[in-house]
């Protein structure tokens, strides 16, 4: 046991593992409070000339039946304005986490004295450090947490944080030399948040716990859900990042560089990825690009952009400008078939469709949520098979969508990239790239309320369905490149176009599909269908589930012709 210990890839204890992690300059992420946006807005009985909220100030909100305790991360002074007069302060952040406060009197002379933060899920990122010049001389200093030693002298206010047994926090104080050294007599006081981490994610009703800037009168409007709660940091994740943050240095030069600085310093992100400018789809010399998949969303807020643009902007090289993006999300869809026995399964074909469904979310989950994941067939395919004892083949069909929202004002140009080879299999094949509807009027000034893309032998074409017959009325109105898999649209204006974005449907060269830079693969339940076909010596039963949200439909149709659907 003391060998295994010894080391921090063998090593079992937690406090083996901070200890050898603490050798490489690392100190392991305390559990984060979750953060909302909120406006707020006070109705005080007269019309004072500002109110001020403090910070700290506290409200409420309840996730799963669970009240929590989110406090403002700053002040805000609000003014009136407006007509009748209101008091609206917006963008003000929540943190989520109940504010303690930790009081110490410096003795010197005992050499075992330490200022510690008891609590296991205190969220260092709240913690403010103040040292009172004594009981009787209220003065204090604002101490900061040391990040760069070059720049620490003997007369510096600032502290250093460890983690100590147990998973508290321990704060320092310097020697003399390197940082200011308290006397005996100080008061050391350690504020912070305490949170619930990752369990508080997704609040997004709050209200005021008490006074607000000393009025009752509050209404609270949510700009963007509590986001970025997090755990603190486990064994594995200190063994993984400690070695990996030790090669940056203190600084960003190689892309790997930038990675682990985002993934040790910002809470609440499932994957990052970066890659250089010279390797963007179009090159943009001088620029790194950032790109990153945030804990139960597939797009960074505000917030969480600014998060990532600050922790990387210490260590950034002058010349070098951090761009950060969402991630680039593909939806896969699937149609399969399932080929079953009912005689070896008590189950019925629904409650076996729904199983498969889960097969595929869970593959998802457990494979593709992270950037540079492939996508392999054959992987899922054996997978399905053996979601059942009664399964004995699946045929799964595969396509892939990805959306854009062209300007109905004015006729621009789009690029779609799918990254991956589009099937083409003769110069007369077409559709291998499709559209949704959209309404658009044509060079003669002559207006279609349905119209759709789609492709043949490289190019890209509007035509209209009439009576099934495709009737052409652009023809050229873009390319498509089959080999990377790319769509160009030229001079597009569409009227108007059916839901939130202008999606297109591309039927995949290969069963297999690699994501590029930024891309993730994504698999809503609303893009699988299942068709259950019983191979039972006793007549085939077919089992069509086309699931929606939460809600399945299962139809069964039998060989006497009848049929009935279940919900």
């Amino acid at each position: 046991m003391l060998a295994s210990e010894s080391f921090l890839d063998s090593a079992q204890l937690r406090d083996s593992v901070v200890t050898k992690a603490s050798m490489l300059g690392y100190t392991p992420r305390s559990a984060r409070g979750a953060k909302a946006n909120v406006a707020i807005t006070i109705t005080p009985s007269g019309t004072p000339a500002s109110i001020t909220v403090d910070k700290d100030t506290q409200f409420t909100s309840t996730v799963n039946g669970t009240s929590y305790t989110f406090c403002t991360s700053n002040s805000h002074t609000i003014v009136p304005s407006g007509s009748p007069v209101t008091y609206t302060a917006s963008g003000v952040e929540l943190t989520q986490g109940i504010p303690l406060t930790f009081k110490y009197t410096v003795n010197t002379s005992n050499t075992e004295q330490k200022f510690i933060l008891p609590n296991a899920n205190t969220d260092t990122d709240t913690l403010s450090v103040t040292i009172q010049e004594s009981a009787t001389d209220t003065n204090t200093s604002v101490y900061t947490l040391a990040s760069d030693i070059t720049t620490v002298n003997s007369t510096s206010n600032v502290y250093f944080m460890s983690e100590y047994t147990g998973g508290q926090f321990r704060v320092e104080f310097g020697d003399g030399i390197l940082g200011r050294k308290p006397v005996t007599g100080n008061i050391v006081l350690l504020k912070s948040l305490v949170t619930e981490g990752s369990d508080v994610n997704g609040a997004n009703s709050f209200s005021a716990a008490g006074s607000v800037g000393g009025f009752t009168e509050v209404s609270v409007a949510t700009s963007n859900a509590a986001l970025g709660g997090a755990d603190k940091e486990t064994i594995e994740g200190i063994k993984f990042n400690a070695p990996k943050t030790f090669e940056t240095q203190n600084r960003a030069v190689t892309t790997d560089d930038y990675k682990k600085i985002v993934e040790a310093e910002v809470s609440g992100l499932d994957s990052v990825t970066v890659w250089g400018g010279q390797d963007h789809s179009t090159p943009q010399f001088g620029k790194v690009y950032i790109s990153a998949k945030p804990t139960g969303a597939t797009a960074l807020s505000a917030g969480q952009k600014t998060l990532i643009s600050s922790a990387v902007s210490t260590y950034n090289m002058v010349a070098i400008t951090p761009t950060v993006v969402d991630p680039d999300i593909v939806d896969l869809i699937f149609s399969t078939t399932i080929k079953f026995d009912s005689r070896l399964t008590s189950k019925s074909s629904g409650i076996i469709a729904d199983q498969v469904i889960d097969t595929i979310q869970s593959y998802k989950t457990d494979t593709l949520l992270k950037f540079g994941s492939i996508f392999r067939y054959s992987t899922l395919s054996t997978l399905i098979d053996k979601t059942e004892t009664s399964i004995l083949n699946n045929l799964t069909t595969l396509t892939a969508k990805k959306g854009i929202i062209p300007s109905t004002t004015t006729a621009d140009s789009y690029t779609i990239y799918f990254n991956n080879k589009i099937y083409n299999p003769s110069t007369t094949y077409e559709g291998a790239v499709t559209s949704t509807a959209f309404s658009f009027t044509d060079p003669a000034g002559i207006t279609y309320s349905t119209c759709y893309l789609d492709d043949m032998n490289g190019i890209m074409r509007i035509y209209y369905d009439s009576g099934g017959t495709k009737v052409i009325i652009e023809s050229e109105a873009g390319t498509v490149d089959y080999i990377t898999g790319t769509v160009i649209l030229t001079s597009f204006k569409p009227n108007s176009y059916v839901g939130s974005s202008l999606s297109f449907t591309f039927t995949p060269a290969q069963n297999d599909l690699i994501p590029v830079r930024n891309q993730l693969f994504e698999i809503a339940n609303t893009n699988i269908t299942i068709t259950m076909q019983d191979d039972a010596g006793t007549g085939t039963v077919t089992t069509s589930s086309s699931v929606t949200g939460a809600t399945s439909s299962i139809t069964v149709g039998t060989a006497n012709g009848s049929t009935t659907t279940y919900w």
